[in-house]
């Protein structure tokens, strides 16, 4: 018995760490806007100073087909899994970026357990 409760507690001291660790990977809403910035700015052509993040992407011209592509790329710079229409669910730079925030470490802390 003694040896079962061991492990219980070494068990949930790791997975507290797991946590603990997830959270602290967690790019901050502000990171992941400049990152948005950035990358939206190469995928249009538009210079990152002319992006509004509370202005839609569709005044900018962002297409279907770029959208994808802009989620690709969330994917893999965050390592996460995205609706490939993410962009059109949340369609500013600054609702994105709130959202990418809770994903990724909702994503995080679900692999942990």
């Amino acid at each position: 018995m003694y040896k079962v409760e061991t492990l219980g507690r070494v068990s949930d001291e790791s997975a507290s760490t797991r946590f603990t660790e997830a959270a602290k990977e967690t790019p901050s809403v502000s990171a992941i806007q400049e990152w948005l910035i950035s990358e939206i700015g190469q995928l249009l052509s538009i210079d990152a100073g002319d992006l509004s993040v509370a202005e839609p992407f569709a005044d900018y011209g962002l297409s279907s087909m770029t959208g994808v592509v802009l989620s690709g790329n969330i994917e893999e710079w965050l390592d996460i899994k995205l609706d490939p229409g993410v962009a059109w669910d949340y369609p500013t730079i600054e609702s994105l970026g709130a959202y990418l925030a809770e994903e990724v470490q909702r994503q995080k802390l679900a692999a942990c357990v």
